[in-house]
């Protein structure tokens, strides 16, 4: 018998059928929403349909067979609803590793997801994208309303906080994905005026968005592949938990958008993918999508201040959040957040406090930028490089990412395209707080707030207001090959360097990261030796290689011989003599060592005896000062005090990678190979920062990796996705591709319909309604 959850899931799919954007109902014969999946191997949907509703509808219903109970928490999260359901203190599913609890995350989503920043979101989208929407809300509502409450996966399974989608959820979602202001959750939502009690915060960070989010990415044009035609590496590195989850899937609307790919929680487009003609991905970039305004407070009032000498109010908001208590019963929690116009006030720390004489502001192009699901529908139906190139410089809404992307006929393209605070150099150089100025170098740029002087700048041509023209903003295209590892836009190739933009935008000039330094050395290499191949970039995304362990292992171990000895130091010295020099399963506890070593120790320049050199960034700096005696004292410090985290966590000093590395999830325990992205790896593992039963356990890394070859013959794509389909550990999908990881062997995607019909799994299912 249907439960009460079924009808109510149907009503409201009436409700939604009924409404829209001045659409008309389909003819009584013909269905509103009619979808083809056909799931190949893996669980890959591949789904077509002859419109965007219906095609929204597919999606929904094959992502909530996946992945329903994670997408109701997710909604949860951005509705302001987890400490209803899940109680205040826990923590939230918004990076759990930022310390966010559900209360704080439930101030900062219904502030941040207002009512009348959602409907403006809904408004802005174009009628393709709103009804993907549609459809989507209908098709998980869909299965919903099939499976009832007590139908659902065990993790959701009868849940308070199981409910049917809507659209406004979807926009929800969508702002969460885009907004620069997610390292900054907790900071906006405990702020409150001096003398005020407030949740303790973190201490202040030096990068306005720590890397939650980073990725490697190589795009090889016709001049530089072995078939002449185009290559494209794509390896994101994003949480492994519920946030930012990737899913596999195929899209299709005859004559009009095939492309296949993955996506995230809630988009009904593909992210990062192939058509035909192009492939493309994106890596988070540099550039300032914010900015911190420090406001100067009236004397009298510290919850006002002063702009060019006039005295303002702050904006007041009390908000009022549901919780669920001790005792199970419902009571409420409610807190007045403030802002000005330009967006929410933050304190984080000593360093960005509210004190009696200042307060400090975040303002976030992100928050009003409303085009990021049309910019991935605008390139999911791009028919041509060009095409996909042209979207993005006008509509300038991808909103945190480069794009790297190259075409069948070999050309490649890497642009930073995306809402970036607009400057000029002389204005924000006399606009910068001298005592926090120091703070731009890590990409976080505090503005003096008292002056108008220093607001952003209106220019024509810019996709919204205050921020940078797209033309402006770097672009490269060439025959040979593009490449980004999370470093500005510089040396996306060194032989037609990217310069003279503004440091909000990019800057050149600069030390690189240890990826990026892989990914040049890897790709001249290889080229002073022939043309590159599918095989190269695959091997270059899993081999495990260690960059910084190639350039200072030696000077490493020769301080070992050096250092004074104490029976820590033996042990640590011990496992790096033999390390393997890799993150490979078989590497000891000298990976971790060597990390905790040029992470937490030599960062300083003193720590090189080669120096930094602008003419030569891929080969400095180099060789380790460890003669030098503050850098030996920071190595002898960290290597102490990982050697006693191991001693502590009883992690034997023989033991392997593959036995203190796992991922354990569905009741299974997997080791994983890869390490920390600083060190130059480019299959990325982040793991907990504390060891649970002698193991560390797999937050993020490597994430969703394509490998994708264009040419005459159509698109052949290979792929992995880290963490599988389906996050419900029933589920046949849920750890496929994870032991696929494991076992470095990928997963071949069939694209053309004879390809999906030759696919030994493939199981095809109609929906309509």
């Amino acid at each position: 018998m249907p439960s009460k959850l079924n009808v109510a899931a149907l009503a409201a799919l009436s409700l939604l059928a009924a409404c829209g954007s001045g659409d008309h109902p389909p003819p009584a014969d013909k269905p509103r929403y009619q979808a083809s999946i056909a799931r190949t191997s893996f669980g890959i949907p591949h789904i077509q349909a002859d419109n965007e509703e219906s095609l929204g509808y597919g999606i929904g219903y094959a992502y909530a067979e996946d992945n329903f109970c994670l997408l109701a928490s997710e909604v949860a999260t951005v509705s302001g609803e987890r400490s209803r359901h899940f109680g205040m203190d826990a923590m939230s599913s918004e990076h759990p590793e930022m310390a966010v609890n559900n209360l704080d995350s439930d101030f900062f989503f219904r502030q941040w997801n207002d009512d009348d920043s959602v409907q403006a979101a809904w408004q802005a989208q174009p009628a393709e994208v709103q009804a993907l929407m549609r459809g989507y809300v209908a098709g998980v509502n869909r299965y919903l309303a099939q499976h009832g409450a007590a139908g659902l996966p065990q993790a959701c399974r009868n849940g308070s906080w199981v409910r049917p989608l809507t659209e406004r959820d979807v926009i929800r979602l969508m702002r969460r994905i885009t907004m620069t202001a997610m390292a900054w959750v907790g900071d906006i939502a405990t702020t409150q005026p001096p003398g005020a009690q407030a949740a303790t915060r973190m201490p202040a960070r030096r990068r306005l968005a720590p890397r939650i989010t980073a990725s490697n990415a190589v795009a090889v044009g016709a001049e530089a592949s072995a078939h002449g035609g185009g290559l494209l590496l794509g390896q994101p590195h994003l949480p492994w938990d519920e946030t930012q989850r990737f899913y596999q899937l195929h899209l299709t609307i005859p004559g009009k958008l095939d492309v296949m790919g993955a996506t995230l929680p809630g988009l009904p487009v593909v992210a990062i993918g192939f058509t035909p003609q192009f492939a493309w991905t994106h890596t988070t970039d540099t550039a300032a999508h914010a900015t911190v305004y420090a406001l100067k407070l009236d004397p009298a009032d510290p919850t006002r201040y002063l702009v060019d000498g006039q005295s303002r109010p702050l904006l007041r908001r009390t908000i009022s959040v549901p919780v669920k208590l001790a005792d199970s019963s419902l009571g409420t929690r409610s807190r007045t957040l403030y802002s000005t116009a330009d967006g929410p006030l933050i304190s984080s720390g000593e360093t960005l406090a509210w004190t009696g004489t200042t307060a400090y502001v975040l303002r976030d192009a992100n928050a009003v930028n409303h085009r990021a699901m049309t910019q991935w529908y605008r390139m999911n139906v791009a028919r041509s490089l060009a095409e996909l190139k042209e979207a993005n410089l006008q509509l300038a809404g991808n909103p945190w990412n480069n794009t790297i992307a190259v075409d069948r006929a070999g050309n490649t393209l890497m642009m930073d395209v995306t809402p970036v605070a607009n400057l000029p150099d002389e204005v924000l150089e006399g606009c910068l707080v001298p005592e926090l100025a120091q703070l731009a170098d890590g990409g976080l740029f505090v503005l003096d707030g008292s002056r108008t002087a220093c607001a952003w700048r209106e220019e024509a041509g810019a996709a919204q207001a205050g921020t940078v023209p797209p033309r402006r903003l770097p672009l490269l295209e060439r025959r040979d090959y593009v490449q980004n590892a999370n470093d500005s836009a510089w040396l996306s190739n060194p032989a037609a360097p990217l310069t003279g933009f503004s440091p909000l935008v990019s800057r050149d000039g600069i030390p690189q990261g240890a990826r990026t330094r892989l990914a040049l050395s890897a790709l001249q290499a290889r080229l002073r030796n022939g043309k590159l191949t599918a095989d190269d970039l695959r091997a270059m995304a899993l081999d495990d290689q260690v960059y910084l362990a190639g350039l200072v292992l030696p000077d490493v171990r020769a301080w070992c011989g050096t250092a004074a000895v104490t029976a820590e130091l033996r042990t640590g010295c011990t496992a790096l003599s033999s390390w393997s020099g890799d993150a490979g399963y078989d590497a000891n506890a000298g990976l971790p060592y060597f990390a905790a070593m040029l992470g937490e120790g030599p960062a300083q320049e003193s720590a090189w005896l080669v120096p930094f050199d602008a003419r030569d960034p891929v080969n400095t700096p180099r060789t380790l000062n460890y003669r030098d005696a503050d850098v030996a004292q920071a190595l002898a410090t960290s290597l102490t005090r990982k050697v006693r985290e191991f001693g502590a966590a009883g992690i034997a000093a023989h033991a392997k990678l593959g036995d203190f590395q796992v991922s354990r999830r569905g009741g299974t325990t997997l080791p994983i190979h890869g390490g920390p992205g600083e060190l130059g790896i480019f299959n990325t593992i982040d793991v907990t920062r504390a060891p649970r039963d002698g193991r560390y356990e797999v937050t993020g890394g490597t994430s969703y990796v394509q490998v994708v070859e264009l040419g005459a013959g159509g698109p052949r794509a290979q792929a992995l996705l880290a963490y599988s389909q389906s996050s419900d550990p029933a589920s046949p999908h849920h750890l496929d591709q994870t032991r696929r990881l494991v076992e470095r062997q990928w997963v071949t995607l069939p694209f053309t319909a004879a390809e999906i019909a030759a696919d030994p799994a493939l199981r095809r299912h109609e929906i309509k309604e």
